[in-house]
């Protein structure tokens, strides 16, 4: 069990550093136009100047690969770790099937800029052009043949949800959409004359499609209908990148990059430390993404770019406290965040250490500055104990003291020792009663003189004894339990 402690206070000392979004080293000052991550290890960036970069432990290290070209490079597409296609300037594709140690070029049978490729298998794919230009291959790139678009807009980005369902997405509004890999692509209505840069779905009903302006469109019918998120920004949002129909992520110029998790619902700013503009972001789960831009910028975040609310929270535990020293024995200690409506579910949980003054830091990643929560105190032996009221934090922060009053505790269940409150202990089985069960668990322990860092050990002594085991009788003959 000590053990356990330490651990937990070496993981809070680690954590308080991994938050947000921080600065990877690209090892180039070149505009990087894509990141494209098939794991949480391995994946790849392009830009200018033919650049690609590969790394194989999560962006920590990258190292340059030859693409044997000059040419700018708009984006890349792999399907797996070792196979993948990049495209770029004057008609370029290029693919890879050992990773990017060899890029070979493929024909595209035009010179226009070819934007963006989306591949559903190893050998099917699509590519997205400047002159309304769409390209597939059946053949993974050996043969590619030109598709009629009915437009000569510029089209920025594509992608098929499965090998018939597809969207292209372009200057002036575009939203082009076809039911058959592209046989026949019918135009969508937009409702906007902005440039549209990046489509994403997460099925062949639910997408999104940003660009200019902070413009977010969203469907959940396949596009026969396109409607206008409020982003909050004014800025052009070049990449978007959803996870699941809830969670996902855009980036755009001046270091933007926004999150929802409510399918853009609402869109919450994020803190990138850059003002660099941004020209994609990807994600490989809900917390581990990246996002790359002008002068080499790299971006990568291990919590879904969310920075730590932290809450600063005074607490005794009434056997590890000496209300004669005013001083308690320190231990490790649970929050729950419980959202203030019924039935309270669980919002999230931080682990940390009570410190000898009842002081404790507790990081949260998943509160929202402005909302509402209980908090709910548990300590490994001690009464689970709810907050008498919801909380708020504001900036990031949020300041709570159970041991001024008894009526910072819901039902004012605290116990009184000296001139401050603690939480009750005692419940060494955690089921919100300090009764015989946990009453005999102790007097066994101390019967058989056991010591050491011990459920059983209710005061914190490292010895379990008789003291411990008149706190859990007076507790127990007092009927005191959960209130909440």
């Amino acid at each position: 069990m000590k053990i356990l402690f330490i651990i937990i206070s070496v993981l809070i000392s680690h954590n308080s550093y991994s938050q947000g979004w921080i600065a990877q080293n690209s090892g180039t000052s070149s505009t990087l136009t894509e990141i494209f991550f098939t794991s949480a290890n391995t994946g790849w960036v392009c830009g200018n100047n033919g650049i690609i970069k590969f790394s194989t432990n999560g962006g920590n290290n990258w190292s340059s690969q030859s693409s044997s070209t000059s040419e700018i490079l708009w984006a890349l597409y792999f399907i797996n770790n070792a196979t993948g296609w990049v495209t770029g300037n004057n008609g370029l594709i290029k693919f890879t099937s050992n990773s990017g140690t060899n890029w070979i070029s493929q024909n595209s049978g035009t010179f226009v800029s070819l934007w963006y490729p989306h591949f559903v298998n190893s050998n099917t794919g699509w590519i997205a052009g400047s002159n309304g230009v769409i390209l597939k291959t059946t053949n993974g790139g050996v043969i590619w043949n030109t598709q009629a678009s009915g437009t000569s807009n510029v089209l920025y980005s594509i992608f098929f949800a499965d090998q018939n369902n597809g969207w292209a997405a372009g200057e002036s509004g575009t939203i082009l959409h076809t039911s058959n890999g592209g046989t026949n692509w019918t135009l969508q209505t937009s409702g906007t004359p902005l440039l549209l840069h990046c489509v994403n779905f997460v099925n062949s009903n639910t997408g999104w499609i940003t660009g200019f302006s902070g413009i977010i469109l969203s469907t959940t019918n396949g596009g026969a209908g396109w409607n206008n998120q409020t982003s909050g920004v004014n800025v052009f949002l070049r990449s978007c990148d959803f996870i699941n129909s809830s969670t996902g992520w855009v980036a755009g110029d001046n270091g933007t990059i926004l999150s929802t998790t409510n399918s853009g619902t609402n869109w919450i700013l994020q803190s990138s430390l850059t003002n660099s503009n941004f020209y994609s972001t990807c994600f490989v789960n809900s917390t581990l993404g990246w996002a790359v831009g002008e002068n080499g910028t790299i971006r990568s975040t291990v919590t879904g770019g969310r920075t730590f609310k932290n809450l600063q929270l005074t607490v005794l535990i009434e056997g590890f406290y000496d209300e004669s020293l005013n001083t308690m024995i320190s231990d490790s200690a649970i929050v729950y965040l419980r959202s203030e409506t019924f039935p309270y579910p669980l919002i999230d949980s931080a682990a940390g250490v009570i410190n000898s003054d009842g002081t404790g830091s507790f990081n949260f990643l998943h509160p929202d500055d402005g909302a509402n929560y209980f908090l709910i105190v548990k300590h490994r032996n001690s009464l689970e104990t709810w907050s008498s009221s919801s909380q708020t934090f504001i900036s990031d922060s949020l300041t709570f003291d159970f041991s001024n009053s008894s009526s910072q505790a819901f039902g004012n269940n605290l116990k009184l020792k000296g001139s401050r409150w603690t939480v009750y202990s005692g419940d060494t089985d955690n089921n919100g009663f300090t009764d015989l069960n946990d009453l005999l668990f102790v007097y066994n322990y101390a019967s058989e003189f056991q010591s050491g860092y011990l459920l059983s050990d209710i005061n914190g002594d490292y010895d379990t004894d008789l003291s411990d085991v008149l706190i859990v009788y007076n507790n127990s003959q007092n009927f005191i339990h959960l209130i909440f």
